[in-house]
């Protein structure tokens, strides 16, 4: 027996036997959450399994978007462009309430120049690219580009690229000295990847009551392997009611990101027919990424709503872009990285680079390093030299697609999900779910492409949304000078779900007596209830961080915090005398992780 994390084994646990199929997935990121949901439909059961929160790696780590690759081009990578800019468009139609269109300007400082570099990238050269990039990408080479990226879209409702001089209208007020021309596109964003990946899990459980077939999410577990060739999955602390689960998988789907290496080194050292006994190998080649959240109100009206993708000094690409609460997202950077993934910390260096990048952009805006007020860090799980047959050579010529490494001494059917991004996580579990029919000689399922999924809403439903949502609101105890900005808040995070965010949530705010909003935000109560009941969330860190956004609230306060720890207590989720050890905790990391400040005293004023 081996032993992951060492879970606590204080009970007999449950054993799953159905007689069917049972593919355990370790990883609840949005690749692991993705499959899961394609296995269903699949009409396989699934125990989906993570040591931490769902989203709560490298999915929550990115620059979120969801866009077609532009710089994969330069590569020759043109089927994952044809893939990418594909699920793309898929995306944005299964859930546009978190997908969304966003034009981007790439500023350019000359006509001619690029050709070359992008030439020498074609063929494989990346030295000779990186000295031949001096001055960066004229409009000529971008417009290439661009042209080739409008006809693998494939499709006449996205608009196609344009090229414009700096000193036209309608354009982010980049440096027009230095960039006397701009090429804008469109790809698209989505800014909460984490409520994506929850959607997948929530549009697979309800699959799985349709079709009877056995769904079990079970996040904030650990896991131990047994030489019977069983593998035991047990909750890890108090934060959850879940029961340790007893199961014999059929196979077994590596989907850690970048944990991939040390999940697979765990099943290697355990006995028996799990074990993959393979030679020490590397599959991830880890790269460290930071973004910053900026609070600038110049920087903000010089993007007037739309992203920029640009380059750093380096050469390396970087993007600024529009995000919550009228703020800034800026990244990235690129930077190896070997050890836990789950210590890389953002560095003093990391911000100046981005901060200068920016600066060079939109020189007006001066910008400051008070102008950060927070930032966020992660290991992009980029394919290693066991996978590529690359040893060297830089992180941005790695490429970004995804692979499905089968692990053939296994004597259980196991595979290492490695690299990918958020864009095709669909297309990928697609994709992984026909290679697993096909080993256990499953027939093809209808891999249903176009399913939307739970939170969709369509245009015209959303005034009949809005309403059904507000009277839900007041029924649930909102105060009316609160009902649109409870509402506004709802159905960003939730979309078509939000009415039923208020008829779930509101019989437990109203049965337990709590504010029907939570401390000083606009955020309802019910909010928090149903991330807890209807969302897998158990703590406070996955209501803050991954459910409900308020990491990147501009004012979150400790009051806020309490009240969702309150909520917590009320759901059976902690204890009451644990509430303000777990509040300084939040704090405490936020602050250590993310330099996010917590507001130590709540403001008195009325909501509108």
């Amino acid at each position: 027996m081996t032993e992951f994390h060492e879970p606590p084994m204080a009970a007999e646990p449950a054993r799953l036997s159905t007689g069917r199929p049972t593919v355990v997935i370790f990883g609840g990121g949005i690749n692991g959450a993705a499959l899961a949901r394609q296995l269903v439909l699949s009409n396989i059961d699934v125990v989906i399994t993570d040591t931490g929160d769902l989203a709560s790696g490298t999915t929550a780590w990115s620059t979120r978007l969801i866009h077609g690759g532009l710089r994969y081009l330069e590569y020759g990578e043109f089927d994952l462009v044809r893939e990418s800019l594909a699920e793309r468009n898929r995306l944005t139609r299964l859930a546009p309430h978190l997908v969304r269109p966003l034009r981007f300007a790439i500023p350019l400082t000359r006509r001619g120049g690029g050709l070359l570099a992008a030439a020498a990238r074609f063929i494989g050269w990346e030295s000779l690219a990186r000295r031949l990039s001096g001055g960066g990408r004229g409009s000529l080479a971008v417009g290439i580009g661009l042209w080739l990226y409008d006809r693998f879209a494939g499709d006449p409702a996205w608009p196609a690229h344009q090229m414009h001089r700096s000193t036209a209208a309608g354009l982010p007020g980049v440096d027009r000295r230095r960039f006397p021309f701009v090429a804008t596109y469109f790809d698209a964003q989505c800014i909460a990847p984490e409520r994506l990946t929850v959607e997948w899990l929530v549009d697979a459980q309800r699959v799985a009551v349709e079709r009877q077939v056995g769904l079990h999410v079970l996040p904030h577990h650990s896991w131990q392997v047994f030489d019977t060739g069983e593998l035991v999955v047990t909750p890890l602390g108090p934060a959850t009611t879940a029961t340790a689960l007893r199961v014999r998988p059929t196979a077994i789907v590596n989907a850690t990101g970048a944990w991939v290496d040390q999940t697979i080194a765990a099943l290697t050292t355990a006995a028996g027919p799990l074990s993959p006994v393979p030679q020490p190998q590397q599959f991830i080649r880890g790269t460290k990424g930071s973004h910053l959240i900026i609070d600038n109100s110049q920087l903000r009206d010089a993007l007037d709503g739309e992203g920029i993708y640009a380059e750093a000094a380096d050469g390396r690409p970087i993007f600024v872009l529009p995000f919550l609460n009228a703020q800034v997202l800026v990244g990235t950077t690129d930077i190896p990285f070997s050890g836990d993934p789950g210590a890389a910390r953002t560095e003093p260096a990391e911000i100046d680079y981005l901060l200068a990048a920016v600066s060079a952009i939109f020189p007006d805006c001066l910008l400051r390093t008070a102008d950060v007020v927070q930032h966020y860090c992660g290991v992009r799980p980029l394919p290693g030299p066991d996978v590529t047959g690359r040893q060297a050579g830089s992180p941005g010529a790695v490429t970004r697609r995804h692979l499905l490494v089968r692990h053939p001494q296994a004597a259980v059917p196991t595979w290492s999900i490695v690299g990918g991004k958020l864009t095709t996580c669909r297309s990928l579990a697609e994709e992984s779910a026909a290679e697993i029919l096909r080993t256990l000689h499953l027939p093809a399922v209808d891999p249903q492409r176009d399913r939307p999924l739970p939170g969709w809403l369509a245009a015209d439903g959303q005034a009949a949304c809005w309403a059904a949502t507000a009277a839900a609101a007041e029924a649930a105890g909102v105060p009316a000078a609160a009902v649109r900005s409870a509402v506004e808040s709802t159905l960003r995070l939730f979309g078509g779900r939000a009415a039923e965010v208020f008829r779930v949530g509101g019989g437990v705010v109203a049965s337990h007596g709590l504010p029907p909003l939570l401390g000083d935000s606009s955020l309802p109560t019910a909010a928090a209830v149903f991330a807890i009941e209807q969302e897998w969330a158990a703590t406070l860190a996955d209501l803050v961080e991954r459910r409900l956004m308020l990491l990147f609230a501009p004012r979150l306060s400790r009051a806020t915090l309490t009240a969702l720890a309150e909520v917590l207590v009320a759901t059976g989720r902690l204890e009451a005398s644990a509430v303000a050890d777990v509040v300084a905790a939040e704090v405490a990391h936020l602050q250590n992780c993310c330099g996010k400040r917590v507001a130590p005293v709540v403001d008195q004023q009325v909501r509108d």
